[in-house]
């Protein structure tokens, strides 16, 4: 009768002994806390042949974050809209308005991922990822370079270029790119520290 026992719950205590090694390996992977004095998000786009830039100052980030284990890593970051800044103030007063970032309507943008790919032998990663700005969500791919990375503290920078067009930035005659070029490029360094 024991020996019966033995052969009918020895499969039930593989796949149990099997679940918990996993969700000890979920569980392995660190959570960070996003440093923001340390940190920025800024963009640059092409208003007339000439650079614009901005800012955001108001955003977090969820980070679950392993080199070793980046099958179980995820990011998850949200924008507040309306703490955008930009040098010129002609496109201060127009970018919160419903024709381009649209704030009261659209008020957060939101970048969330979970596949990451190491170039190897460097500190390089490729973030595939999903962007929803304006009611649109499209996937995009950020490139990063881990510049700092310990059992306490992680930095990283990089960047992502997008077009406008994809998420509705530029309604009616701005929708055009002879004024406002179509391609904007996002540039970020976030600074953490380990939950």
């Amino acid at each position: 009768m024991r020996q019966i026992l033995e052969i009918f719950f020895l499969p039930f205590v593989i796949v149990l002994s099997c679940l918990l090694i996993v969700a000890q390996a979920r569980a392995d992977v660190p959570s960070y806390a996003v440093v923001k004095e340390k940190s920025f998000l800024k963009f640059s786009a092409i208003q007339n042949s000439a650079p614009v830039q901005g800012k955001f100052s108001d955003f977090t980030a969820e980070i679950k974050f392993d080199p070793e284990h980046l099958d179980e890593s995820s990011i998850k970051v949200e924008v507040a809209l309306a703490s955008v800044s930009v040098a010129s103030e002609e496109v201060q007063s127009n970018i919160k308005m419903p024709d381009w970032l649209s704030v009261d309507a659209f008020p957060k943008a939101v970048f969330n991922c979970k596949q990451f790919t190491r170039m190897p032998t460097s500190n390089n990663y490729y973030a595939n990822g999903q962007l929803t700005l304006r009611g649109k969500t499209v996937p995009v791919v950020l490139n990063f370079q881990m510049e700092h990375f310990d059992e306490k503290n992680a930095v990283a920078t990089g960047y992502v270029t997008v077009r406008r067009s994809d998420f509705g930035v530029g309604q009616g005659e701005w929708a055009r790119d002879d004024v406002v070029k179509n391609e904007v490029r996002i540039e970020f360094r976030i600074a953490a520290e380990k939950k």
